[in-house]
């Protein structure tokens, strides 16, 4: 990240942000890209709104869209109050408000969730999940919390001492395990089914957990014995079981 936007030199190589290319010069880049790189740079002595007024005058922004980004990162209402007071998730919410101001084409996250309460993290993410679905942004971020990529992430890259091992749509790199999810009111007679048609299905509760070709056929098995699941659904592998398997660790 520190490399796409000029602050550290690549030792070899060349990046393209944007369709351009990473030199020397890179206010053009970094006019159109919004960043939070290790810590939130807000200061904790000034409000939220100062913050923004700082952060709008270094970078060359206007101040007209201040306002609405407060409302849009739920921080209007301590927008006079000193960072100090802010919860973290707070004051990330305030960072990632800052990176957005010139309205960026891509935001660039190191570790955004890291160190937040439950709630702070659920409302980050739902941050982070507007700001693609609402406003058309392209959110990177980079975590070494994998629960955190399988919740937010639509493709994924896994690199290992510094090469790409990996990447594509979360759901093709991840993949299927072969084996399929079943909940059914009756699941006693669920798995007699199953066994009878020559299934091995383990069952936890009204859940079970079978290894099958083809989710079809076990409907249509399901249905000769007449249970009807309410759920049927591929089981899918761990990103943490694909990320250690690419990365060759056990």
């Amino acid at each position: 990240f520190r490399a796409c936007l000029g602050l550290t030199r690549a030792q070899s190589g060349t990046i393209d942000v944007l369709g351009m290319r990473v030199g020397p010069d890179t206010s053009r880049i970094v006019k159109r890209v919004g960043a939070i790189v290790e810590e939130p740079g807000v200061l904790k002595t000034l409000s939220a709104t100062d913050n923004m007024r700082t952060a709008a005058f270094v970078l060359g922004h206007g101040r007209s869209e201040i306002p609405g980004l407060l409302e849009f990162m739920d921080l209007s209402s301590v927008a006079s109050r000193k960072v100090e007071g802010y919860s973290k998730g707070m004051r990330q919410r305030l960072a990632l408000a800052m990176a957005m101001l010139g309205d960026p084409d891509v935001l660039l996250l190191d570790e955004p969730l890291d160190g937040l309460d439950p709630a702070g993290q659920v409302a980050l993410r739902h941050k982070l999940r507007a700001l693609v679905d609402e406003r058309g942004k392209t959110v990177v971020v980079s975590s070494h919390d994998l629960s955190d990529i399988e919740d937010l992430a639509d493709h994924i890259v896994v690199i290992d001492r510094g090469k790409n091992v990996g990447a594509g749509p979360l759901a093709a790199v991840v993949g299927s395990s072969g084996r399929y999810l079943i909940e059914v009111s009756d699941p006693e007679s669920a798995m007699t089914a199953l066994l009878a048609a020559g299934y091995l299905p383990n069952r936890v509760g009204a859940t079970i957990s079978v290894a099958a070709e083809d989710g079809a056929e076990l409907s249509r098995v399901l249905a000769r014995a007449e249970v009807y699941p309410s759920m049927l659904v591929p089981e899918r592998t761990s990103l943490e079981s694909v990320f250690l398997g690419l990365t060759g660790q056990s």
